[in-house]
């Protein structure tokens, strides 16, 4: 409940109209644009960058010279691999030309940060708001991949300086941990004689996500483990600062008793890249974060390790273009199984600290370090503790450094490793490299041993360590009026058939009727229950009655379609808590049939689209529908394009369809498939091709579909004088085979969803002609695949139809068509953005 009085309420009250951030924006900006193409995706990185690269010459006196010194300007660069030729950007040109790094043109706060120097070299920055909103977005999205949801309990295993000393900033930030229910545990405090103890904390407190540097989690988890101490099961666990390796994974996973997500980052940029649920890979912050992974400035291949180099797609008050961080990186080829279009990496080989232990056995992550050097005038610096537990501080100092450095350095130390350490400060000109020419910050010669996963009992009563049992399958309940010859009823028909049954355990729920694409449930073996709802309108006792079945069914979430249905399954899900004492997750997906003017269904969604956890838009239409009118939370909406099996819907044998439709080659045959409804306006189509049949006198309209207004359109027909020109097939199963058949195809829809017969219609490489409504101009690209009409205007649809026959380039129009099927609208990308999207609100169980 306070979760979601958190994101409806409190967060947007606070950030978006008392601060008057962009930050819930930002947000829903970048949970659209992940399940962009890769393409789509390298596209607008790009474009970002080439922005950034302009900026940067025009309004930084830094780049303005560095350009003019190397001969290089943005205009050159038409690709990414121009890149090379620009110079990259080292800590050193950042610690020294900080203030000329700064946009003339900036106006406004800018907010200082820094880096503590794990490599050594501490760094200041600076940045604007917008940037700072833009990078809290970014972390959001991916706290959501690991099952984060605003509002809900989170544990921060994190750097807490010690010696804090109480004031107002110390009591702000407390109030803000209270609001945002977050708990921290200072690694600063971590010992090895507590370690249990602690684990007992967590325990009590029982976080839905956990997050924190890699190996302070893996100490508390071999604690939990060797102390046979169960941990409330969190929905993800996210590393972060440290490279995370497989052994400390699996004993992170196995002690909490959840998935880890790894994630990488640095404070000049933040988030970087950050691993979803199918831990593939860390999937690039591209909107924010333009990434380069090269050798001597230039690309390496793909799975080759290349020096990480990062342009700030954001922050125009200053800039940092082809930065070296100094971590080592590995991309990742193809595309996730996510469907997110995102670039990945396959690892970093970032730096590895060294722990140190502390007079009382108390343990210090290497991170911890920098965090202490972050404000400190030091050019490197370098700790080193030896067998004995003697620790040696090196430092080279800066330009500004004094006696008072020193001390304040000692008495940072000795608060991390206790008032009696051992430890000595010695200032030195040069610390050396490593073989690999890499800076050590922190080097420890006391044994830790951090890759074992083998757990010692302390005795034979302690409990065994936990196992993970196989997952039973997710049962998904479909909720539909019934499964009727259309569109939205044939996504639900491949949903059930393509979603993964080794996890998913699917069945349908019909409101209304079978409908005729019924009995395909049988040989897919997906069950169907009928409830057969009484009337139109709401029906309170269907709420019962689904409710009931949830229940007896063990449903764990249900997705439902259409209006109607989400209303009663939404509050049947909500009900049905009383009868398990659970309720199942409730995914809605907008397939379209918009109805703006009706108040009464614009309240019903509204109130469905609360209680449900995801809307999912198959359009950008049906996205500003359920954000504008529908007034939907940004966080909860996704959009999933419908998909289309284009090995199935292809170009084929035309002479053969026609013959079996019998048409004679040669004249103009237009093709539409469609329910015989109101919505697909059949009337004004059959209108205009009375007009086509004017100029085309051999012209033949072929009509697929069955519906309630076909004994009208009939009619219609007789009255323009068309029989035998326009043919009724009624519903038919052998589309794909038809297709190829029709010289166009024709849609005159009043409204839309995304169509599937329109992207059938492209992928048989047919051009289009079709109304502007709903998504499909997001399936017609103008001019390009086909063209597109205003609603209700016979005439120009007859024109336009006239228009697509007479062009000598049909052929390439239906070829570019079947091109963005192929690219956008692919079958196994919906299976897989739906299972990507399962997984998700199944984490919030």
């Amino acid at each position: 409940m306070y979760a979601s009085l958190f994101q409806s309420v409190l967060f947007p009250l606070y950030e978006t109209h008392l601060r008057k951030r962009d930050t819930l924006r930002a947000l829903a900006e970048l949970e659209q644009s992940q399940w962009r193409t890769p393409e789509e995706v390298a596209e607008d990185s790009f474009r970002r960058l080439l922005e950034a690269l302009h900026h940067a010459e025009k309004h930084v006196p830094f780049y303005r010279r560095r350009f003019a010194e190397y001969g290089v300007r943005a205009s050159q660069v038409k690709a990414p691999a121009d890149l090379a030729a620009f110079p990259i950007l080292t800590k050193e040109d950042v610690r020294l030309s900080s203030k000329e790094l700064v946009a003339e043109s900036h106006v406004g706060t800018l907010h200082q940060g820094a880096t503590g120097g794990s490599t050594g070299v501490p760094v200041r920055f600076m940045y604007d708001h917008p940037t700072y909103e833009r990078r809290v977005a970014a972390a959001l999205r991916a706290d959501g991949w690991a099952g984060a949801v605003m509002g809900e309990k989170e544990l921060h295993v994190w750097g807490r300086p010690p010696g804090e000393k109480k004031g107002f900033d110390t009591t702000k930030r407390a109030v803000h941990e209270a609001i945002w229910r977050r708990r921290y545990i200072s690694t600063f405090h971590l010992r090895a004689d507590r370690l249990a103890d602690t684990v007992r904390e967590i325990v009590d407190y029982a976080p839905r996500v956990v997050i924190g540097y890699t190996t302070p989690l893996f100490l508390l988890a071999r604690a939990a483990l060797e102390h046979g101490i169960t941990i409330p099961p969190p929905r993800g666990i996210i590393t972060s600062a440290e490279k995370l390796f497989e052994a400390q994974r699996e004993v992170i996973e196995r002690a909490f008793g959840a998935p880890v997500f790894d994630r990488y980052g640095c404070r000049e940029m933040m988030l970087i890249g950050a691993e979803c649920e199918r831990h593939e890979g860390l999937h690039v912050h591209a909107e924010g974060v333009f990434v380069e992974l090269c050798s001597d400035g230039r690309p390496v291949p793909v799975g080759t390790p290349g020096e990480v180099l990062l342009t700030d797609l954001y922050n125009r008050a200053m800039p940092l273009l082809r930065y070296r961080n100094e971590d080592v990186a590995v991309a990742k080829a193809g595309a996730c199984a996510c469907g997110r279009g995102l670039p990945r990496l396959a690892s970093v080989e970032g730096r590895v600290l060294d722990l140190l232990i502390g007079e009382d056995s108390r343990i210090v992550a290497g991170e911890m370090i920098p965090f202490l050097f972050k404000d400190l005038p030091v050019e490197r610096y370098q700790v080193h503790q030896r067998a004995d537990r003697t620790v040696t501080l090196r430092i080279v100092p800066g330009p500004s450094y004094g006696p008072e450095v020193t001390k304040l350095v000692d008495e940072r130390l000795r608060l991390v490793l206790g008032a009696n350490a051992p430890l000595t400060v010695e200032l030195v000109r040069d610390i050396p490299l490593t073989a690999a020419g890499k800076h050590r910050v922190t080097v420890s010669d006391v044994p830790v041993d951090l890759g074992s996963v083998t757990i010692e009992k302390a005795n034979e009563d302690k409990p065994a360590a936990r196992v993970a049992a196989p997952k039973p399958r997710t049962r998904v309940a479909h909720v539909v009026l019934g499964l009727r010859a259309g569109g939205l009823e044939r996504v639900v028909l491949d949903l059930v058939q393509g979603i993964d049954r080794a996890r998913f355990d699917p069945m349908v729920i019909a409101l209304d009727e079978p409908g005729e694409l019924a009995p395909q449930l049988a040989t897919m073996d997906v069950p169907l229950r009928l409830l057969l709802k009484r009337g139109q309108g709401f029906d309170p006792s269907v709420i019962g009655e689904l409710s009931d079945l949830f229940g007896r069914e063990g449903i764990d979430l249900v997705h439902t379609h259409n209006p109607r249905p989400h209303v009663h399954g939404a509050l049947a899900a909500l009900a049905a808590r009383r009868v398990t004492g659970k309720r199942p997750r409730v995914v809605h997906t907008k397939h379209g049939r918009n109805y703006p003017d009706d108040l009464g269904r614009v309240i019903a969604n509204r109130m469905a689209s609360a209680l449900s956890d995801r809307i999912v838009a198959v359009s950008d239409d049906a996205r500003r529908v359920a954000l504008e009118i529908e007034r939907g939370s940004a966080r909860r909406l996704v959009t999933i394009r419908n998909g289309v099996d284009t090995r199935a819907y292809k170009p084929g044998d035309a002479p053969r369809a026609r013959r079996v439709l019998d048409v004679p080659a040669g004249v103009l045959h237009v093709g539409c498939v469609a329910r015989l409804s109101a919505e697909k306006d059949h009337a004004t189509l059959i209108t205009a091709f009375a007009r086509v049949r004017t100029s085309h006198p051999g012209a033949r309209l072929t009509l697929v579909g069955e519906g309630a207004e076909r004994a009208s359109l009939e009619a219609l027909v007789k009255t323009f004088g068309l029989h035998g020109a326009v043919s009724f097939l009624g519903h038919r199963d052998d589309v794909a085979a038809l297709l190829p058949g029709f010289d166009l195809f024709a849609l005159a829809s009043r409204t839309e969803g995304t169509s599937l017969t329109l992207l059938e219609a492209a992928a048989a490489g047919l051009p289009i002609v079709a109304t502007r409504v709903g998504g499909n101009p997001e399936v017609v690209t103008d001019g390009e695949t086909g063209l597109l009409v205003p609603a209700g205007q016979p005439a120009a649809l007859a024109d336009a139809i006239g228009s697509v026959w007479a062009r000598p380039d049909r052929a390439r129009m239906g070829a570019a068509g079947r091109a963005l099927v192929e690219e956008r609208y692919g079958m196994k990308k919906m299976l897989s953005a739906y299972e990507t999207l399962y997984a998700e609100v199944l984490r919030l169980a």
